[in-house]
């Protein structure tokens, strides 16, 4: 594929200098036929009969019209050597014909020219190349002061070693094969190579090649330190790598231990609540048993004010026990890992709500059930957070005369569904709601609403070991709502119980 004309150009007179086949040329030459035809230029190419023939065909290739371009004057193929009088090339003659080629093409109606020609064609015998450096140093002129752009092609097999020399000193701009050099460090301006009496010996030529090294040398001492900052910077960049490979590997180990603490004391903790709760649970029906008889065998002998001191005994540690055996539970949860399976909510629910029909007896209560989605996770845990949400539910709505309790669901998002339990109760202050989801934790007291504080720990420790979320919102006399998030079922068998 060939390719385009630089979009920034240094100079539009260039050369270009290959070896090889003459079709080697292509690759340059056709993208500046192409661009200048696209561009309004009139184009001039100046070859051999053969080159003119394979210009032609590739320009078709390329969907130039090449027959319609001709005709209306944009493009030249020519093979023509007019030029050479006699087999002679003089470039006083050379030059007057080219501006004329410009002028005409101007007042044809187009920016300028844009010409490219085989200098072995165009010069003819060896011996005419003596003239090449003036020729090419007046043609520079020629293409500062006119509208022309062009490339002069230099084959290396068929010309005068003297004449790549020549084309290098002259061209701003050099393609070696069909690489661009826009800054070619040999050129050398015009006006020093056709220097007078006012250069004699060409000291202004050696000026100028005395200014080209030390831009050389500038541009190098400019790479060097880009290249000395270059390798700092990596080296830095090392440095920092090493760092933060040693931060992760502290940190990792860190995190090890640290997990480690975590789960002995984790571990202890569950043996601890376990113990605790096992072992209160014997003097604490003690307690209750001995209250019992001592009220019964001593009844006609007790006041009222111990018989309320009993009862106060007897209630405090029925309390007490149930404590003990809610926290038994809440240990024993903690223990249990989930038996994942596709579960239906709906059933569920259902099944929840009959569990709870106790809490309705003489209550008017008015449910609102939508659809729930199927999700992955375990039956009976996830029953057991129903149970929990909707007995908290009738409980804190039960000052109300027709308590309403919605259930629902939404997707949060790509890979979560939210479930929602909602009532018109009491609510709850939000300053507080972080204390919710604790063990023991309670808003209201035991007087305005009985329970021990942990059927909302168990609902979260239900869901956390489902990856899920929990939490809560809520105004003060205005109802609550409970959350928790469950990961969307992917594809499994539907459990409903």
């Amino acid at each position: 594929m060939y390719g385009e004309i630089a979009s920034t150009e240094v100079s539009r007179h260039k050369c270009l200098i290959y070896e090889g086949d003459p079709s080697n040329q292509l690759p340059v030459v056709l993208p500046l036929l192409i661009d200048g035809l696209s561009t309004n230029w009139r184009c001039l190419y100046l070859g051999s009969p053969q080159m003119v023939h394979l210009v032609d065909s590739t320009l078709k290739d390329f969907g130039v019209d090449t027959g319609s371009e001709a005709i209306r004057g944009a493009l030249m193929l020519s093979s023509d050597r007019s030029h050479l009088v006699n087999g002679a090339f003089d470039p006083d003659s050379m030059i007057a014909g080219l501006c004329a080629q410009i002028d005409g093409a101007v007042h044809d109606g187009f920016e300028g020219l844009c010409a490219t020609g085989d200098m072995k064609w165009e010069l003819g015998a060896e011996s005419n190349f003596s003239r090449l450096l003036e020729y090419e140093a007046r043609l520079e002129q020629v293409f500062r002061d006119r509208p022309l752009r062009g490339i002069c092609q230099y084959h290396r097999d068929v010309l005068p070693a003297r004449a790549v020399r020549d084309a290098l000193v002259t061209h701003r701009s050099t393609y070696i094969g069909d690489v661009l050099n826009r800054d070619n460090l040999f050129y050398i301006p015009p006006e020093l190579l056709l220097h007078g009496p006012d250069d004699p010996g060409g000291v202004k030529q050696g000026e100028w090649m005395c200014q080209q090294i030390i831009r050389v040398l500038d541009a190098e001492r400019a790479r060097d330190k880009a290249l000395t900052a270059v390798k700092q910077s990596e080296a830095h960049q090392r440095q920092l790598a090493e760092q933060l490979a040693e931060m992760n590997r502290t940190l990792e180990h860190r995190v090890a231990e640290r997990t480690a603490e975590l789960e002995a004391a984790n571990k202890n903790l569950e043996a601890f609540s376990y113990s605790v709760s096992h072992d209160l649970r014997a003097p604490l029906r003690h307690i209750r048993g001995f209250a019992s008889m001592l009220e019964q065998s001593a009844s006609a002998s007790l006041d009222q004010e111990s018989h309320r001191y009993l009862k106060t005994i007897s209630d405090a540690a029925g309390r007490m026990e149930q404590m003990t055996q809610d926290l038994l539970s809440f240990s024993r949860m903690g223990r249990t890992q989930p038996a994942r399976s596709a579960v239906d909510l709906n059933q569920l629910v259902k099944e929840a709500q009959l569990e709870v029909v106790s809490d309705l007896e003489g209550r008017t209560v008015e449910w609102r059930v939508e659809r729930l989605p199927i999700v992955d996770g375990d039956p009976s845990l996830l029953r057991l957070v129903f149970v929990n949400l909707l007995s908290n539910a009738l409980k804190y709505s039960a000052t109300r005369a027709r308590a309403e309790i919605t259930v629902g669901a939404y997707e949060e998002n790509e890979t979560e569904t939210v479930v929602f339990v909602r009532d018109n109760g009491v609510g709850f202050d939000m300053t507080y709601a972080d204390k919710l989801f604790g063990v023991f934790q309670r808003l209201h007291s035991a007087d305005q609403f009985e329970g021990t504080g942990i059927g909302l720990a168990n609902v979260r420790q239900i869901i956390q070991s489902h990856q899920g979320r929990t939490w809560a919102e809520a105004r003060v006399d205005h109802g609550a709502s409970f959350y928790f998030s469950l990961p969307k079922r992917t594809s499994a068998r539907v459990i409903t119980a």
